[in-house]
């Protein structure tokens, strides 16, 4: 093992700056020794030092903290970062551990939508209150939906949304009677529990249908649903949600998408 280092080989072995470690002696963290010729010599203490320095920034502790803990060392003070560290680490555990909750149900979902014997049959099912982001805004075509999903997702303080898709637009049911399937009221996002919301969606029973391909497929799908609902002498509500289970971000071919109409029913 060599003894001494170049300020160059360290910034190599440690994937840092030259910058950095001059800033480090800057601040007195780290003074290597002085070649006969000026270079800076770095020493295996040095190295123990700047493993304490990466060590602690992973922390968030403050450089005059770090030459604090350098200057007086101590075992107790030892035992403190390690506490630290090891609190940091649950912290990741348990983060890594809500995103792969997240993306088991995100693959859960898909291929739930990717179930053929679901297209075109029409289901009651019954739905508690479900907690949603809400943004009221007309919208009337693809981009504006887009826009609106992004919106949505500025909303949310929760980093964990990025691998919720459970995105959905409000049709008042007076559209669907005249036949204009593209002017939307609102947009939502249904979020889980734990997560921050504005709103809620009634619990209840839904009439649902899923259709399969072009959202030009609607009117059809629609007018099935709504003569599923008046045949078995229910009443449909003021709007209907319409969730995009499979779209244009997980798919370039549109024979793939998939859409979910709900309406409750009275």
């Amino acid at each position: 093992m060599k003894l001494h280092y170049t300020i160059g080989e360290i910034a190599k072995l440690y994937n840092i700056t030259t910058d950095t470690l001059r800033h480090y002696e800057k601040e007195e963290l780290l003074i290597p020794e002085r070649a006969l010729n000026g270079y800076r010599i770095y020493t295996l203490f040095d190295i123990w030092k700047l493993n304490v320095i990466t060590t602690m920034k992973r922390l968030d502790i403050s450089l005059k903290e770090i030459k604090q803990f350098l200057d007086e060392r101590s075992v107790e003070k030892e035992k403190a970062i390690l506490n630290q560290e090891l609190q940091f680490i649950e912290e990741q555990i348990n983060s890594l551990e809500k995103q792969r909750h997240y993306i088991n149900h995100r693959i859960f979902a898909l291929e739930d939508a990717q179930t053929n014997d679901l297209i075109n049959q029409v289901r009651f099912i019954d739905y508690s209150e479900r907690k949603i982001i809400h943004l009221e805004e007309k919208i009337e075509t693809d981009n504006e939906v887009d826009l609106a999903f992004h919106q949505l997702m500025q909303q949310s303080k929760e980093t964990i949304q990025i691998y919720n898709r459970d995105f959905a637009v409000l049709l008042p049911i007076e559209k669907i009677h005249q036949r204009k399937y593209n002017e939307y009221s609102d947009a939502i996002l249904i979020v889980g529990e734990g997560q921050p919301y504005d709103r809620t969606l009634p619990q209840g029973t839904y009439a649902t249908l899923r259709y399969q391909g072009s959202y030009q497929n609607a009117e059809k799908a629609y007018n099935q649903l709504l003569s599923r609902i008046k045949s078995l002498g229910y009443h449909p509500g003021s709007y209907a949600i319409e969730r995009y289970l499979i779209d244009i971000n997980q798919t370039s071919n549109i024979d793939e998408y998939v859409t979910e109409l709900q309406v409750i029913v009275e």
